[in-house]
């Protein structure tokens, strides 16, 4: 996970993340407030951050206690978030791919990964 770049959430939030809301009418929670959001018309996929109200629209996602990654639509990045510690990395698939913890995490689309959580239980 070498030569990733680091960013502060607020800086995420305004640089990748859309104005969809994260409400509490059509979410599952991952972990730690980290939450996946159905947007229908057409069906997307939410990733929102603990407590905010903005979310980036997401194509794939994977998690392993406490690491979460996630691409978002029409990116060559990976999003990783660990949950420990509530950083937020963007690396490349390449920096993915050579990490073996990384590498170990099921990567999926974002509706398989919808469909496998529990409404109103998070994973950790």
């Amino acid at each position: 996970m070498r030569a990733r770049q680091s960013f502060k959430f607020g800086a995420v939030i305004a640089v990748l993340f859309c104005v969809f809301g994260c409400d509490s009418a059509d979410f599952k929670e991952i972990a730690g407030g980290y939450r996946l959001k159905r947007v229908k018309d057409p069906p997307q996929f939410v990733f929102c951050l603990p407590r905010q109200e903005g979310g980036a629209i997401i194509d794939e996602i994977g998690w392993h206690k406490p690491i979460i990654l996630f691409r978002t639509s029409g990116s060559q990045y990976w999003d990783l978030i660990d949950t420990a510690h509530a950083s937020h990395t963007r690396i490349s698939d390449t920096e993915r791919k050579s990490d073996p913890v990384l590498r170990s995490i099921q990567i999926e689309p974002a509706e398989a990964a919808w469909n496998r959580l529990q409404p109103h239980k998070r994973l950790w």
